[in-house]
């Protein structure tokens, strides 16, 4: 029982974190689909999962506020201001259904980032090899060179591909990644929370 009562926390965290993965799938694969309908219900269903729980956790926030301040005979807007934000967000996103308009910009953001950041590892990458070489030791950053350069040029690939008015990559399978992404964080987070990932162990010599 401690066992769950200590992580229950985490699985609801990660079953709505699958779940966001899983409707951005639904509609990434609509719109490839052309069925704007499905897809359109599929976002909306983003911004109603994260509506509701939003307004469950603050109502619940606002309710444990006026038991407290209640028990205590005190007043309890200070302790209530957080469960009213949540509150309010969760009627906005239920009402406006905005919360995809974040992940669009996110979409929008990433090819841009992965061609920066690439460019960066293959820069980093060539330098390495240019002074292992003035250093003379080349086999020892081989395999970083190597990884660094593979890993950029992916990355620089795969943001290329992602922009333009007609882009290669659609926007239907850009949205179907990032929603595979966020349920990989989802199960990964859950997966964690049953096993313990190893420390850090350190080792000095003394010659």
């Amino acid at each position: 029982m401690q066992f769950v009562k200590e992580r229950i926390g985490k699985w609801i965290q990660a079953a709505i974190i699958i779940v966001v993965g899983i409707l951005c799938i639904v509609a990434g694969a609509a719109l490839g689909n052309n069925d704007p309908s499905s897809a359109q219900d599929a976002i909306n269903g983003i911004s109603l999962t994260l509506g509701i729980i939003l307004i469950v956790v603050g109502s619940l926030s606002l309710l444990l506020a006026f038991l407290v301040a209640f028990l205590a005979k005190k007043g309890f807007a200070a302790v209530a201001i957080p469960g009213a934000i949540l509150l309010a967000f969760g009627i906005s996103l239920v009402v406006v259904k905005y919360a995809f308009t974040f992940i669009n910009l996110l979409l929008v953001v990433v090819p841009y980032l992965l061609i920066c950041v690439g460019a960066v590892v293959v820069l980093d990458a060539i330098f390495n090899c240019v002074f292992a070489i003035l250093a003379k030791n080349v086999k020892g950053v081989l395999v970083g060179v190597i990884v660094g350069l593979v890993v950029g040029i992916v990355a620089i690939v795969l943001g290329a591909l992602c922009i333009g008015d007609k882009p290669v990559i659609e926007y239907g399978a850009q949205l179907i990644v990032f929603g595979v992404i966020v349920v990989l964080v989802g199960c990964l987070q859950c997966l964690l929370t049953f096993v313990k990932l190893p420390d850090a162990v350190v080792v000095v010599s003394k010659k």
